[in-house]
């Protein structure tokens, strides 16, 4: 049985020793990646070309309705742009809010509640 393992580990050594040099051969001479397409049906297609489609289109129905349907447009994107930004940042508030309650809560634990060692 002591005679096994020396032949053993000189196998397994000959079969690392193979792998390594397989491995240079394939670092030494990369072969180029295969391209691979991948379609994804359930999103759109978007490229440029859509989008200033788009947008010429946007400009266009824009250009054609009188001033005070521009001065309105413009007033309802600026109202919607301002609930959104108020919307961020009531969510930083509330992070900020509940960050600072969750250290209070922990300092609170850790001075008070938490048993005293032996010192």
């Amino acid at each position: 049985m002591t005679e096994q393992q020396p032949s053993d580990w000189q196998r397994r050594f000959q079969d690392m020793k193979v792998g390594f040099d397989r491995a240079k051969t394939v670092a030494s001479n990369p072969q180029p990646l295969k391209e691979i397409n991948v379609n994804f049906p359930s999103l759109p297609n978007i490229n440029i070309e859509s989008l200033q489609n788009t947008y010429q289109k946007f400009l266009t129905w824009f250009n054609e309705i009188p001033a005070s349907g521009k001065l309105l447009a413009i007033v309802a994107c600026a109202l919607f742009s301002m609930t959104i930004v108020k919307s961020v940042f009531q969510l930083i508030t509330s992070l900020i809010t509940l960050s600072t309650f969750g250290v209070i809560l922990y300092l609170i634990y850790r001075f008070s509640i938490l048993p005293k060692g032996n010192d």
